[in-house]
């Protein structure tokens, strides 16, 4: 069998630690400039970046010359390009490869496709069995698309990969189990208030027009809450997710209303701190409890604010440390279909061959033929190279 020339590099909770990852974070905003960093000065025909704060990863093809036959030749051709490609993403996010490159983890071919499907089944997440990374894949993917980075391999790729990942999720019950980011940070809202006798407490949401902001705004309104207050760093956008039942207000009058808020929310890509110490000391009221919560890496809120009395500080930290005790509950579920990710990775491998070598010769498989050997979704992308990616859409984390 040959082998797709696919490819992926990167940096997880699995292999550092927040500080490290938070480096080599890149914000939504800069990924097209790193994609056409890489694929300029590189010889690939496309990259997929996916950047959370879990990871931080580039799936990418290579452009293979077609004398390159000897397998050693193409070993060393990959090495190079991925030793490229890891100097150019610590440049652009100003750190030393040589510190990171150890942390980083490299899959190629078929164990690139068996990656990609371990990320999105969440098998591979901190909080297994989560629904976000559907979400987060599928921003990282139609954003490749739109800019023009993607290439058949890599449609083909992400296309099959959110088919098999959602029939694997099924498989293993995760819809039935899994414990999100917005739930979390409500159960924290309700103990918070029952610790300090606050029946309504005000809410201030800042990132409210963010994937996780606008899944937290939500769940907030379902647990009728009181006062909910959002802004966003671009907040001309932040009225539309009110929806009648809260405030909007400027980003730059945020510590304005810290007296009349309860509990802080920030959940931005912001790379700076969003809510500083000094800042809030000058209109924080002293003795009043407050609950202020960060869900950022790297940071939204300045760590030091931790040190005021009467405030609790719950930053990301803390929630991955709930997660993970949930995560051990529901690894025996997990074991159960390790298997079926194997076959499912394969079998797109397989696809994906089989396209391209009919492609070659002229021969496309009807659609029912594809359809019979690889299932339904074979119909739907038959000839397709738009973005299908549409997995639930919550948050980026």
């Amino acid at each position: 069998m040959n082998t797709l020339p696919i490819y992926c590099f990167g940096i997880s909770y699995r292999t550092a630690d927040e500080r490290i990852r938070s480096r080599i974070s890149v914000a939504p905003a800069d990924i097209p400039a790193l994609v056409k960093k890489i694929t300029g000065e590189n010889e690939i025909d496309g990259a997929v970046v996916l950047s959370t704060c879990n990871r931080t990863e580039i799936y990418f093809t290579d452009r293979e010359p077609e004398s390159l036959t000897g397998e050693s030749e193409k070993n060393e051709r990959i090495q190079n390009i991925f030793s490229r490609l890891d100097s150019a993403l610590c440049s652009f996010t100003h750190t030393d490869i040589h510190e990171i490159r150890r942390y980083l983890r490299y899959y190629s071919g078929i164990s690139a496709v068996e990656h990609l499907l371990n990320v999105a089944t969440s098998l591979d997440s901190l909080n297994l069995g989560e629904n976000e990374i559907l979400g987060q894949l599928n921003r990282a993917y139609t954003l490749a698309h739109n800019a023009g980075f993607t290439d058949f391999y890599l449609n083909q790729m992400f296309q099959q990969a959110q088919h098999y990942a959602k029939k694997i999720r099924v498989r293993a019950g995760f819809s039935n189990t899994a414990v999100s980011y917005s739930t979390l940070v409500c159960n924290e809202i309700t103990s918070f208030m029952s610790a300090n006798g606050i029946t309504s407490p005000r809410i201030m949401l800042i990132g409210a027009t963010g994937q996780l902001g606008s899944t937290i705004l939500k769940t907030l309104k379902n647990r009728n809450f009181g006062e909910i207050t959002v802004t966003s760093r671009n907040h001309q956008d932040s009225g539309e997710q009110t929806c009648g039942n809260g405030n909007t207000i400027a980003y730059g009058e945020r510590y304005g209303h810290l007296k009349a808020t309860d509990v802080l929310i920030s959940v931005t890509a912001s790379p700076h701190y969003t809510v500083t110490y000094n800042e809030c000391l000058r209109e924080l009221v002293s003795g009043k409890p407050y609950l202020f919560i960060d869900l950022c890496v790297p940071r939204d809120i300045d760590p030091d604010l931790g040190k005021i009395a009467g405030l609790t500080l719950r930053d990301y930290s803390y929630f991955a440390g709930i997660i993970e005790k949930h995560r051990r509950l529901r690894s025996i579920k997990a074991g159960a279909v390790a298997d079926d990710i194997r076959t499912g990775a394969m079998e797109i491998h397989n696809y994906i061959s089989e396209k391209i070598s009919r492609r070659k010769t002229g021969r496309i498989a009807p659609a029912y033929v594809m359809e019979n050997r690889y299932g339904s979704q074979a119909s739907a992308l038959n000839g397709r190279t738009g973005p299908a990616f549409t997995g639930q859409r919550h948050a980026e984390v």
